[in-house]
């Protein structure tokens, strides 16, 4: 059991969760901070700050070289394939993809959740306080002279 722990095998599995730790950052940061928010890209400009931004593309960087190098190693010491060239770069990309997909997925139930959160609170104002269950929007007039 001990022997797991040890192996590159289980090194691989925790460099591509820190390159999935690395993404969220990345992926929240798009969504909650970007403007546009952005959910499948990831908003890597920010002209306001750009310690932000050199801060934001370092970590885009590391997270794309943890999550490569983690599912290369996995790869090479994964069993349970045949040692070829072709075998090992279609499970690097199989790895890459995998800790792309769960970071997006997890900060996609983050949305999910928030929204329904907001839902809920929209509709608890609508029956108890009276509230305009959706926002109407008022158009605009022409200016007259």
């Amino acid at each position: 059991m001990l022997e797991f722990f040890a192996s590159a095998y289980f090194l691989g599995i925790l460099l591509m969760v820190g390159g999935v730790i690395f993404f969220f950052y990345i992926f929240f940061l798009s969504w909650y901070e970007g403007y546009p928010r952005k959910f499948w890209t990831a908003c890597l400009t920010y002209e306001s700050d750009k310690e932000q931004q050199s801060l934001v593309r370092f970590i885009w960087l590391f997270a794309w070289i943890l999550t490569t190098v983690g599912s290369l190693v996995t790869a090479l010491n994964l069993r349970s394939i045949p040692h070829t060239f072709w075998w090992i770069f279609a499970q690097t990309l199989y790895g890459i993809v995998l800790v792309w997909m769960f970071a997006k997925c997890c900060v996609a139930a983050v949305i999910l959740v928030q929204y329904i959160g907001l839902g809920i609170i929209r509709i608890k104002d609508w029956i108890f306080h009276d509230k305009a269950l959706f926002s109407r929007k008022i158009k605009a007039k022409p200016l007259q002279r």
